[in-house]
């Protein structure tokens, strides 16, 4: 029955497991707790560092890069020397 209404939509066909993958890579991306995810998901936090770190590392780097624009944000109330 799902693939009937697959082949009728614009939808892509998805598995399960792949479901599985987006749904844990969304909780990650909305900054979800690693051991929520995890209980959530039927895993154990360390097969959620295992498969998905490839993701955490991108958050980190992003959330480097959001930290540094608003330190830039701070730099013209910094008292200088004149």
């Amino acid at each position: 029955m799902v693939d009937r209404i697959i082949k009728r939509t614009l939808i892509p066909k998805i598995t399960l497991h792949g479901l599985h993958h987006t749904h844990c890579t969304i909780l990650l991306h909305q900054g979800m707790n690693v051991k929520v995810i995890s209980e959530r998901l039927g895993n154990t936090p360390d097969m959620i560092y295992k498969v998905y770190g490839h993701v955490l590392k991108e958050m980190e780097t992003e959330s480097v890069a959001l930290f540094s624009n608003s330190l830039n944000g701070f730099s013209d109330l910094l008292v200088t020397d004149k």
